[in-house]
């Protein structure tokens, strides 16, 4: 079972490396409407840039079914493009058994991203990308996060993710605010659309009270519709969720 998720000179360095604070954010996911895992994601503020984990797991009647499990990790540094990857690795777990590992180096400097040996990637690869910025699955949604905050009057958004398995464009566009729930509250949330994948549809949900978080993912995949909701936050200057 596949967890849906899963990413400055002088002046401008100041701005750029205050950009995210370090926090735990905790998530749910749902298939259908059935909840199946939760997932902890933290971010660690390094002296050069950040370090950013996932940590998911089946969990109520998925657990008894499956036990399922995935870890990833992504470092990354922020420039006046906005998030810069370094590192990205991930690991999928059934029944305490590695499925799948893949690990990879990124360069935007060099314009490419070269895997490393894993359990199940035996062969080194390059993968080479367009000038520009190249993020990750997990630090995706950040590097949309730091637009949005920082190029509010911006409409549309395209990234390149190195996946492990290629470096794909991934393109989305920013609609009307929507009201959203959590936890009994309504917030005015930020929605972006991904708009390059017709039969992956996925739309996200950013906060601005919250540095533009993602708090609610909808993906639409094969007939299934995965819904990822955050459930807590802790972070310093922010008021509880």
């Amino acid at each position: 079972m596949k967890l849906a998720f899963l990413f400055i000179l002088t002046t401008l360095i100041n701005t750029a490396t205050s950009a995210f604070e370090p926090h735990v954010a905790n998530y749910q996911l749902s298939i259908n409407g059935l909840k199946i895992a939760e997932e902890v994601r933290t971010l660690h503020q390094l002296e050069s840039g950040y370090f950013y984990t996932a940590n998911a797991k089946t969990s109520g009647v998925a657990a008894l079914i499956k036990d399922y499990s995935i870890a990833a990790s992504s470092t990354f540094t922020l420039n006046n493009k906005g998030v810069d990857s370094n590192t990205y690795q991930i690991m999928e777990q059934e029944d305490k058994k590695i499925t799948e590992s893949h690990a990879i180096d990124i360069s935007s400097k060099s314009g490419v991203a070269t895997s490393t040996l894993t359990k199940t990637q035996p062969k080194i690869t390059v993968w080479k990308a367009k000038p520009g910025n190249i993020a990750d699955p997990l630090s995706l949604f950040l590097a949309m996060s730091f637009d949005l905050k920082n190029n509010p009057d911006q409409s549309s958004f395209s990234y390149q993710i190195a996946n492990g398995s290629s470096i794909e464009q991934q393109d989305f566009k920013k609609s009307k605010n929507q009201s959203i729930s959590l936890k009994g509250k309504t917030y005015n949330a930020v929605n972006v659309e991904r708009t390059n994948h017709k039969n992956n549809n996925i739309q996200a949900y950013f906060l601005p009270e919250y540095q533009y978080l993602p708090v609610l993912i909808k993906q639409t995949k094969s007939g299934r519709e995965y819904i990822y909701k955050i459930t807590d936050l802790k972070m310093s200057t922010a008021k509880k969720l």
